[in-house]
């Protein structure tokens, strides 16, 4: 029985907009579906308190433009998503934990090297901050991200391209067919990291089936070769039938999947904005799936009714 560790933080008082996909919802439906599975009534399961990271924190791992003081007043939440990761991280590199889920927004993966404002939904990287954390005070060197949202992590490659102690792997939808436009296989790192950076674009409509194949055929593979202290699940969750920003086909238990078979040490939601009809079932499917449940079984309701009617 694994201990999984789990963060919420809706962030209630940062939205882009009342009908916008990135809003404060995005985790309250999430938060009832939990409570009403009795998922955290769960022995394995340990809740944790989100933190604000601290302004060093953040410049460890990017630079802010023009300086850091213009971005202060409206980095709050951005910082309590980014310490969020932070404390989850450290309890699973102290022991605490065996893997955790970092339930918070503001997302973080189209923040590059230089913040220049909100990009993708994205002020602060917090899987960058993060890692750069644990390696300064854990002494942590060799570490993987596995990005799985639907859209390119740019931002996260963007801050380790030159590094080779760090391996990138991004699956996501094709850039020429959505934002950000990037994320191409010639994009292999620089000079001194060269294949540390492994972009896989997917033509739309893949599913299930189709990303586990990738999983357990290109990615798996190289994380072996590579044999990482820690493997960081960029947890971007719009890769559903149902998400409205994007065009793939995975379900609710194709998640679970995922998650089983990458076994991160902490996965950090990103993207996501089916948020009735998906992200509450996706986010139960990746928890259940962390603490060695079986998530199987976990369907989504639009799922349910295409299955009644065939």
């Amino acid at each position: 029985m694994k201990r999984t560790g789990i963060l919420f933080f809706p962030a209630f008082d940062w939205s882009l907009g009342d009908s916008h996909p990135e809003r404060e919802e995005r985790l309250l439906y999430t938060q009832d579906q939990l409570f009403e599975e009795g998922i955290l009534d769960l022995p394995q399961i340990k809740q944790f308190s989100p933190r604000v990271a601290s302004m060093k924190n953040v410049l460890g791992a990017q630079a802010l433009f023009p300086t850091p003081g213009v971005h202060t007043d409206s980095l709050d939440p951005h910082l309590i998503a980014a310490g969020s990761a932070i404390i989850l991280g450290e309890a699973q590199v102290k022991g605490e934990i065996d893997n955790g889920f970092v339930m918070a927004r503001p997302p973080g993966h189209h923040s590059g090297a230089t913040v220049w404002g909100n990009r993708g939904f994205c002020s602060l990287n917090n899987e960058a901050i993060l890692v750069n954390h644990l390696r300064a005070h854990f002494g942590k060197k060799r570490i993987a991200i596995v990005d799985t949202d639907v859209h390119h992590g740019d931002g996260t490659q963007d801050i380790f391209y030159h590094d080779p102690n760090i391996l990138f792997i991004s699956l996501h939808q094709d850039g020429r067919t959505l934002f950000p436009g990037s994320g191409f296989i010639n994009e292999k790192g620089g000079p001194n990291a060269w294949g540390q950076t492994l972009n896989i674009p997917l033509p739309p409509g893949i599913g299930d089936e189709g990303y586990h194949y990738i999983l357990e055929n290109w990615v798996l593979p190289r994380l072996e070769a590579f044999a990482p202290e820690m493997i960081i699940n960029s947890a971007g969750q719009d890769n559903h039938f149902t998400d409205p920003l994007a065009s793939m086909n995975l379900t609710a238990a194709g998640y679970g999947r995922i998650t089983e078979l990458l076994q991160p040490d902490l996965a950090v939601l990103e993207g996501g904005y089916s948020i009735e009809g998906a992200l509450p079932y996706l986010n139960l499917s990746i928890l259940l799936a962390l603490a060695g449940e079986d998530y199987r079984h976990v369907r989504e309701p639009q799922q349910l009714e295409l299955l009644r009617s065939l």
